[in-house]
């Protein structure tokens, strides 16, 4: 009997998971998410060794109450007027529950939920953190589970610290499709990290920092990542520093952001500290600046890279000469010699060469046009997707709402794709007074500057900023230029609402919204007119 037991033992007998789980030598098996948030999260809590008495609830969000309708207003007007129904009894059983379990934090989630044949997953598409200590081991845990279809995340005042914030800053590029991030609530007043959540390689579109004490250390931080020093973020369109303390200096470094930053189209500083001067320096982006030395140079660095300049020369077209960035440099006699040797052989070969330009322009028609017709069957005809039916698309009758998919057996190049042009590459840069010009940023949309500091000189830049966007968009209306601004909040400032540059500003902008309808005059009002 003891020789069996002891080839038992050699052999290797199977041992129990728990075994297993015990051994201290032995290694845990890689674990791969469902996508079922609530299990991932709970699994994944457990075996990074925290403890299962303080681990968060997941729940999921409450719906969102509806807008009311008319039909719900007369429902409550009878109610009103309505005898009182009777009370019902109150219950006399009750439930007993741990209070722990009401105390524990929770996470709310509003899930994406797919159905399958087998089960029901749960996506997490929102994720909810109200008023408990987000501490770094939970960040942890929600980086290692499965969130591809996570779109949002709001964080109010969870006591972030600054190794949190990076480390949730450096998991935001993985998140392909998380587009908004709101972290209201959350000050750090030593460091104020907040420019790592808008690095080069976020795809962030909306962005909320309201009531974080950021200063202008902080927006001078954030600025450099709007659009200076080589790097931009081409991704945010959505900006939130609304109920925090900065002043005409961050309001002027927001404004050095916002020279290149052609991306942006809502930016919110109400409840700050802003004066004249910062009201100024944001409206002196509006419209039409200089541009300084150093963007000279980066614009001519940029232009040599994109090949604006010809072979041998370094100004827009062929010839250095032509620009008037710098003058241009002394030719020597070889090169004039030179030239002048090929103006000659160029004239005894006219003819030659006016034929082969025109076999020339042949080709390239036929390539054209070839082009054009790849294009056309492109935009006319759309790919299905794999494991359905093709259908036919609705091509102009959905007023291009579709977007023509690749096909797999032809590619698009993509220089025929359109490109990011940079503010310094303007084709309607001016030069004037040995200066050059560039046009103003005319992506901002929405700019709120309400229960700031603001006083007349601050109104009379902005109205000045407003009238040159209206002027420019009239005189560039066919061409396709961006509509300037549609809103500006100015409420609550130290200008009152019946000051005369205030009003204009109100008037001017009333017409520029949206959602802006003329009244419709009466039959009797059109006739006075007309006899007027």
């Amino acid at each position: 009997m003891g020789k069996r037991v002891e080839k038992a033992l050699r052999g290797g007998a199977p041992t129990s998971a728990s075994s297993r789980a015990g051994d201290d030598c032995s290694t845990p098996e890689p674990y791969t998410c469902t996508g079922n948030f609530s299990d991932d999260f709970t699994e994944l809590w457990q075996r990074a060794g925290l403890d299962k008495v303080f681990i968060p609830v997941v729940r999921p969000r409450g719906k969102r109450p509806g807008t009311p309708t008319v039909d719900d207003a007369k429902t409550t007007a009878e109610e009103e007027h309505s005898e009182p129904a009777e009370e019902e009894p109150l219950p006399t059983s009750y439930t007993l529950v741990d209070n722990l379990f009401i105390k524990r934090p929770s996470i709310q989630v509003e899930f994406d939920v797919e159905e399958t044949k087998q089960l029901q997953i749960n996506h997490a598409k929102e994720i909810f953190i109200r008023s408990w200590r987000l501490e770094e081991k939970v960040v942890n845990v929600l980086k290692q589970c499965g969130l591809d279809r996570l779109q949002c995340i709001n964080l109010w005042n969870v006591g972030l610290t600054e190794h949190a914030l990076k480390s949730l800053a450096g998991f935001l590029p993985n998140l392909t499709n998380l587009k908004t991030l709101v972290l209201d609530g959350n000050p750090l007043p030593e460091t104020e990290p907040y420019h790592y959540l808008i690095a080069e390689d976020c795809t962030l579109q909306h962005l909320s920092l309201r009531n974080n004490k950021i200063t202008d250390i902080g927006a001078k931080q954030i600025s450099q990542c709007l659009g200076q020093n080589g790097s931009q973020n081409r991704c945010l369109t959505t900006l939130n520093l609304s109920y925090n303390h900065i002043a005409d200096e961050g309001a002027k470094h927001l404004a050095q952001g916002l020279r290149m930053n052609r991306v942006l189209l809502s930016l919110s500083l109400a409840s700050n500290h802003i004066s004249d001067p910062g009201c100024t320096a944001l409206c002196g982006v509006l419209q039409r600046f200089p541009l300084t030395h150093e963007e000279v140079v980066q614009r001519r660095k940029l232009m040599s890279q994109q090949g604006y300049f010809g072979r041998g020369s370094s100004a827009p077209g062929s010839r250095r000469g032509d620009s008037k960035d710098r003058p241009g440099s002394n030719r020597s006699g070889s090169q004039m010699a030179a030239r002048a040797s090929r103006g000659s052989s160029k004239k005894k070969d006219g003819k030659k060469g006016e034929v082969a330009d025109k076999t020339a322009k042949k080709d390239e028609r036929g390539k054209k046009g070839e082009l054009n017709k790849i294009a056309s069957k492109l935009s006319v005809t759309s790919e299905a997707p794999k494991g359905g039916k093709g259908k036919k698309s609705g091509g102009a009758k959905e007023g291009g709402k579709r977007l023509a998919t690749q096909n797999n057996a032809t590619e698009v190049d993509a220089s025929d794709l359109p490109e990011f042009v940079h503010p310094l590459l303007d084709p309607n840069t001016e030069h004037t007074e040995g200066k050059v010009f560039v046009p103003g940023c005319m992506t901002l949309v929405n700019l709120n500057l309400s229960r700031n500091r603001i006083g007349a000189v601050g109104m009379k830049s902005m109205l000045t900023a407003i009238q040159y966007q209206v002027t420019r968009r009239r005189m560039l209306l066919d061409s396709p230029v961006a509509p300037g601004l549609l809103k500006v909040f100015l409420q609550k400032n130290l200008v009152p609402d019946e000051h005369p540059i205030y009003v204009a500003i109100q008037d001017t902008m009333l017409t520029r919204d949206p959602t802006y309808k003329p009244e419709e005059k009466s039959p009797e009002e059109d006739a006075q007119s007309v006899v007027g």
